[in-house]
């Protein structure tokens, strides 16, 4: 188990960095390599990270020899002044790792969180994102297993942990309230305090900035790989389909079965008066592979037939037409193994003729119409929501049905 031993050694836990020559490097270095690797297969991410501090040689060592960490999933969020990563492992003994990166003017507040164990340091003069990327490019380096999910999101407003170390806060404020950046001297007593103390030091930031230095560092560490990351599953709250599209170049197209790719509210669909598409997704590697696709916000243009051979569906086009709900339920009826269907539209063409088209509409909740599937106990539900611009389409069984509904 992690004890945070990072953040208090001679060595690691010094904020600014030592001469080559003054790096300290003991005798464990001159162990074999087999001995050398026998050890670090026992040593959990976190260790590895605070090794990597002590000198070149661990850290060489730990870069070169890929060591499996027992990660599996990756969360990461995105602020303008804050980087959040939540990391669950395979080990029994350390289910999850917390890292917080918050910009502090030119410097990086960071915290470790494991369990109910928890610390925090000030690193001085050094970027948060690349301070981030300092730990993290561990991972994408060296990672070798399939990750099962990684996830990242990108938000327009900082937001900040309730549990802040007060303490560190506190002597921080002393410090740079001689900069202008305080407006009071009291001591932080509450949550709340602190909170609006960051918020008071960052608010001139925006994320666009962030976003371009965390995607380009991010696809920079992947193209380093001597072999593409292996992701089962990806999503991804973005800025602009860019940043999507050139990290999926960059993975594992074998492994890859879900994408989730939605944009980042509170920023224009639209980029120089045009609308924002997602139509290169089509030429990706994976896509004739890919098993759940869910793309929100981001148009696509291309034909929907294109995207029917994906089992589990969402997209989201300009204008919905009868022809387009007639193909998909048509793909549903002679694809009973395929799961559903979710298509966002900012219009319908000749709404009152699809309705027609398609019968009589039970209106219990918008429109919905059941269709039967011959000699099956399962039921085709096509609805048009009521307060979403959304037709979706899904299967479900005649008991889930109630006794007065039209079903054809």
């Amino acid at each position: 188990m992690f004890r945070l031993k990072w953040f208090n050694t001679p060595f690691i836990g010094k904020t600014e960095k030592l001469p080559v020559n003054d790096q300290p490097e003991g005798p464990i270095m001159d162990m074999p390599d087999l001995v050398m690797r026998k050890i670090m297969e026992n040593v959990d991410f976190i260790t590895m990270l605070r090794l990597r501090k002590v000198c070149h040689a661990f850290r060489n060592f730990i870069d070169d020899t890929k060591l499996d960490n027992g990660l599996i999933k990756v969360k990461i969020d995105v602020t303008p002044s804050t980087i959040y990563a939540y990391l669950d492992f395979a080990s029994e003994s350390r289910k999850s790792v917390n890292l917080y990166y918050i910009r502090y003017e030119n410097n990086c507040l960071l915290k470790v969180q494991e369990g109910r164990i928890e610390e925090a340091k000030l690193i001085k003069n050094q970027d948060f994102v690349d301070v981030f990327f300092n730990d993290f490019g561990v991972i994408l380096r060296n990672q070798s297993k399939p990750l099962k999910k990684m996830n990242i999101e990108t938000s327009s407003f900082d937001w900040y942990p309730e549990d802040h170390d007060r303490d560190l806060l506190n002597s921080l404020k002393t410090t740079y309230s001689f900069y202008g950046c305080c407006t009071s001297s009291r001591p932080f007593e509450y949550s709340f305090d602190a909170t609006q103390h960051l918020h008071e030091i960052n608010d001139k930031y925006t994320l666009q900035p962030t976003a371009d230095k965390f995607h380009d560092r991010f696809d920079c560490i992947l193209k380093l790989r001597k072999s593409p990351i292996s992701i089962q599953n990806l999503e991804m709250k973005v800025l602009r389909p860019s940043y999507f599209l050139n990290m999926a170049r960059l993975i594992d197209m074998k492994q890859l079965r879900e994408i989730v790719i939605w944009k980042t509210p509170g920023y224009s669909e639209r980029k120089d008066g045009k609308q924002l598409v997602l139509n290169e997704i089509v030429e990706l590697d994976v896509f004739k592979y890919i098993q759940k696709l869910n793309i929100s916000h981001f148009k696509v243009t291309m034909p929907l037939e294109i995207f029917l051979h994906i089992p589990d569906l969402t997209v989201s086009i300009s204008t919905l037409t009868v022809e387009d709900v007639l193909l998909i339920k048509k793909n549903m009826m002679t694809s009973p193994t395929v799961k559903s269907r979710r298509v966002y539209y900012d219009s319908i063409k000749d709404a009152d003729t699809l309705h027609n088209t398609l019968g009589h509409a039970n209106s219990d909740y918008g429109k919905i119409w059941y269709f039967k599937l011959p000699g099956l106990d399962q039921i085709l539900k096509i609805s048009r929501e009521l307060h979403e611009t959304c037709f979706s389409f899904t299967w479900t069984k005649t008991s889930c049905i109630y006794n007065n509904a039209v079903v054809y």
